[in-house]
């Protein structure tokens, strides 16, 4: 288990009781939790305990469990998810019956429908559809919004959801703290189950998230041990309540609690050229010296601020073309900027400029703005075909799956054994031969609920869901913006692995690696947006995330021509233009 293992992550691995692990990028901070996690899970085996490990996505939860079972390690006692999801399972579904808001049953709105209900707003009351409103939420459940013009849209939005029974993201994790605040039992009872509760990416964490966390373990008598991992300098989700506490203020709210700092500062992903360069952002002066095999390579560290806007997709193109006749792999380079508007028009000229280059638009399929609705999880069990490779993964989704059903109060073949494999026996034998992506899962859908024998008008709630599945997709896929692939073999692309250029944003490569970095777009107001409160933190704070994602070639662009909506011309980030460097 230890034998890939450095003495900074071995050390991290065995320590006991809680440990707040500083890993710079690169350093195997992936492999470290799912060491540790794997480690646990062996020391509960035979006890009726959990371990939970919190992560910012579900890819990443999906990360762990894949490294786990490399390690052939049995994961039956480990639950991997978001908080959200771990709010919902652990917390509001079990215990809604306490709570007034949700003891008549309720329906997660997705990001699809809350952004409809704030759009529709926003004309109601004379808002521009640009203007950014948080939903976010205190911890007595007022919304968190400091621009008092938006005190009685947000009320609005409030009735709007508690006439529906519909709860947002936002009030998962309100509801979740309130149950806990309200009823102590609570807190011990998971307290007693969790025997360690590992946090991946803290520095991301919202005010709510620690305060859940925390509740459980400061529990009376609690036996939960805490192993937090992440970077401050790489907490780049301020915007969104993203919180990087300090050890003493977590030690404080989790009840005093004595905690282990450790850090990772060896990185195996850049050269140390590369390194040497993005450490001109850091905060904090933690040394990184490259482990990596190709760590004194030179590469290719260019910046480039004469381009004008109209002449990017030339420049990066030929970037592009240049890589893959060297021998890069295409799935190796990323273009990104820091905002969608600026790469979804970029993504479409590539693809018209490149016709034989693949690229990779996960990020722009238009159904991933329903990833909590339930039509969605039958989806992604549709569009994975079934293969040895799959098999346990396709597995958990059905298992998951199954239990949603059951909360939504839908009993899956009743007096069924193994009921997972029959589903998924059901859902493997459906055909269509519709091309029509929307067209295919409809038919899909109706059909497996047929053999399952589930009237869908039957069910309110999930005839809801329904609704919002089909309607939010196809209304994004009629917005000439996005021109999304309408093919059924496009929208399998949403769950395969990268097989070509990644075009995305900076916030959707965190966590990811390439051998060839191309970042476009980096002007103050953009890095980062002007409304952030700490612009200033935040704008170092994206470039050290946007720096760290190369291996061996860096490309930084900050173009001319981009102006304000008052016609101001956009300029170089601040931190960018600050810097002297001898570029190539």
């Amino acid at each position: 288990m230890f034998q890939d293992l450095n003495k900074q992550q071995k050390t991290a691995v065995l320590t006991a009781g809680h440990v707040l692990l500083s890993a710079c990028p690169g350093s195997g901070k992936t492999r470290v939790l799912a060491t540790k996690v794997g480690l646990e899970l062996d020391k509960i085996s035979n006890t009726k305990k959990m371990v939970v490990a919190l992560t910012f996505t579900n890819r990443a939860a999906e990360e762990i469990k894949r490294r786990l079972a490399k390690i052939d390690i049995d994961a039956e006692k480990l639950w991997a998810g978001t908080i959200h999801s771990f709010c919902l399972e652990w917390i509001i579904r079990p215990y809604s019956p306490y709570l007034e808001e949700v003891k008549n049953g309720f329906v997660i709105a997705d990001e699809y429908k809350c952004e409809d209900l704030i759009a529709s707003l926003k004309d109601q009351y004379g808002f521009e559809w640009w203007e950014s409103i948080s939903t976010r939420r205190n911890l007595d459940g007022a919304f968190s919004e400091r621009d008092p013009r938006f005190r009685d849209l947000l009320s609005n939005y409030d009735q709007m959801l508690a006439g529906q029974r519909l709860i947002d993201f936002d009030l998962i994790l309100y509801f979740s703290y309130k149950l806990l605040h309200q009823y102590p039992k609570i807190c011990k009872s998971l307290s007693n189950l969790i025997h360690l509760l590992a946090v991946d990416e803290y520095q991301d964490t919202q005010e709510l998230q620690y305060a859940i966390l925390a509740k459980i373990v400061s529990a009376r008598e609690s036996t939960t041990s805490l192993f937090m991992v992440g970077d401050e300098d790489q907490a780049i989700y301020g915007s969104l309540g993203g919180v990087a506490k300090s050890l003493p203020d977590i030690s404080v709210q989790f009840g005093k609690i004595s905690i282990t700092p450790l850090e990772l500062s060896g990185n195996y992903r850049s050269t140390q050229r590369i390194i040497d360069y993005y450490r001109n952002y850091q905060s904090r002066a933690i040394s990184i010296e490259s482990l990596a095999a190709h760590a004194e390579e030179a590469g290719l560290l260019t910046f480039n601020n004469e381009i004008h806007k109209d002449d990017l997709p030339v420049y990066i193109a030929e970037i592009i073309q240049h890589n893959i006749a060297m021998g890069v792999p295409e799935h190796e380079i990323c273009v990104l900027a820091p905002q969608w508007p600026l790469v979804i028009p970029m993504g479409k000229m590539l693809k018209s400029r490149l016709p034989d280059v693949n690229f990779d638009a996960v990020g722009l399929s238009p159904l991933m703005k329903n990833k909590e609705n339930i039509w969605f999880k039958v989806a992604r069990l549709f569009l994975v075909p079934p293969s040895p490779r799959m098999y346990f993964v396709r597995a958990r989704w059905t298992f998951e799956l199954i239990d949603e059903f059951v909360a939504l109060g839908i009993e899956i073949l009743p007096g069924v054994e193994k009921k997972a494999k029959v589903f998924l026996r059901h859902l493997n034998s459906v055909t269509c031969d519709e091309d029509d992506g929307l067209a295919h899962l409809e038919h899909c859908f109706g059909e497996l609920m047929e053999r399952l024998g589930i009237e869908i008008a039957q069910n309110s709630t999930l005839k809801q869901h329904w609704e919002y599945f089909f309607e939010s997709t196809k209304k994004r896929m009629d917005d000439a913006r996005f021109d999304y692939a309408r093919d059924i073999g496009s929208f399998k692309k949403l769950f395969s692995h990268a097989t070509g250029v990644v075009v995305n944003t900076c916030h959707g490569v965190k966590g990811e690696e390439f051998h060839t970095v191309i970042a476009f777009g980096l002007l103050h107001g953009y890095v980062p947006n002007w409304k952030d409160d700490d612009h200033l933190a935040t704008s170092k704070k994206l470039l050290y995330v946007i720096c760290s994602r190369a291996k061996n070639h860096l490309h930084l662009i900050s173009e001319r021509g981009r102006k304000t909506r008052k016609g101001s011309p956009y300029t170089t980030t601040m931190h960018l233009q600050n810097v002297r460097y001898p570029y190539d």
